[in-house]
């Protein structure tokens, strides 16, 4: 299948001399979180990200010019396994699709997702762990917690700890878009300014959540990324985990003899070569321990506090293993990841290991 067979072809875009309250209107009505950025001649020329924009001193009246980002492009000729590769190591969750320099289309995760076939997997063989807010919280600290995880979604809980709604970065982005530049009544907007007043709660912008139990079957809830971002994984009405079409894309990587590591996120080239070799050698390492290593993700972003972070996911046969780690450097962080790796793959050989015993011994009895 190619890209141009599941691609987008009516996409929404905005020229460089757009504001950022028309861009965050136009993200509220279509709930999407990237607008690629076209030139009068229909020429690609970037995208804007909701998230990069709120983590910044704009303005509504600001120019998107200052914002736009060079990102990786689709051919509609593409193959669609290959397209998300490229996807997952782009770290967004749609990309263009040009010919030449035009803007033909845009391919994002989810348009790959519901074409898949997940066979038996569950939610929880892809899901990551879910982190939280309660209701009450003001929206300004819910932001400063999305950015502090470098996430775009947050499960709401009550004060039970029982789920109750999803924020979404695209509520907040409403909250400072200008009036006068409204697009449509859909797009809630309150203020002109850039900051979030103290009074707006969490609970006054959450929506509606889709959440399903542990165990649920993948191909069971694809259908529900048409519309929504994220599904919660729930156990006695509790968030346990959140699904995402990222999360379940990683099933869709193209499968090689040897694990490929795919990396997302960080530009600097040598940053991104230090961190792969320091997996590489952790893969050799634990080769055999683990059973079939089909592919590992990795999302290495480095932050204004100068920290570096970084988060894995270990695709294999009969499941996935997610570890996270901080350090001062690529190298530092890399070492910390690996050490919590090593811990979670002994603790899941031991109990492999000793699963085999006992059923070695029920034989013989």
């Amino acid at each position: 299948m190619n890209v141009s067979e599941i691609m987008v072809t009516k996409v929404a875009s905005l020229e460089e001399e757009d504001t950022v309250a028309k861009a965050f209107n136009l993200m509220g009505d279509r709930s999407i979180n990237q607008i690629p950025v076209v030139g009068e001649d229909g020429k690609y020329a970037g995208m804007i990200f909701a998230k990069s924009i709120l983590g910044s001193s704009a303005q509504p009246s600001s120019k998107l010019k200052s914002f736009v980002v060079k990102t990786s492009t689709l051919k509609p000729s593409d193959d669609v396994e290959k397209a998300a590769a490229i996807l997952i190591g782009s770290g967004t969750r749609a990309l263009p699709v040009v010919e030449g320099d035009r803007l033909v289309g845009l391919l994002s995760e989810s348009d790959i997702v519901q074409t898949a076939d997940f066979g038996h997997a569950t939610v929880d063989e892809v899901m990551s762990g879910a982190i939280v807010i309660e209701e009450d919280t003001p929206l300004a600290d819910a932001m400063t917690k999305m950015r502090r995880y470098n996430i775009s979604r947050l499960p709401v809980i009550n004060s039970d700890g029982v789920l109750r709604g999803t924020l979404n970065i695209l509520d907040a982005a409403s909250v400072i878009a200008a009036p006068k530049e409204r697009t449509s009544r859909s797009a809630g907007i309150s203020g002109a300014t850039s900051h979030v007043k103290g009074d707006v709660k969490v609970k006054d912008l959450m929506r509606k959540p889709v959440s399903v139990e542990r165990g649920t079957k993948l191909n069971d809830l694809i259908a529900n990324f048409k519309n929504k971002e994220e599904v919660i994984v729930v156990g006695d009405s509790r968030p346990m985990g959140i699904v995402t079409p990222k999360d379940a894309l990683e099933l869709v990587l193209p499968k090689k003899d040897e694990p490929v590591i795919h990396m997302a996120h960080l530009e600097d080239e040598q940053d991104r070569r230090e961190i792969e070799e320091h997996i590489a050698r952790f893969l050799k390492k634990i080769q055999g321990k683990l059973g079939d290593i089909q592919s590992v993700v990795v999302y290495a972003d480095k932050h204004r506090t100068r920290k570096y972070s970084i988060r894995t996911r270990l695709i294999t046969a009969k499941g996935v293993i997610n570890a996270k780690a901080i350090g001062y450097d690529p190298t530092s962080a890399a070492k910390e990841l690996i050490k919590r790796l090593d811990r979670q793959i002994k603790a899941e050989h031991t109990q492999k290991v000793k699963g085999r015993k006992q059923r070695e011994t029920s034989r013989k009895v």
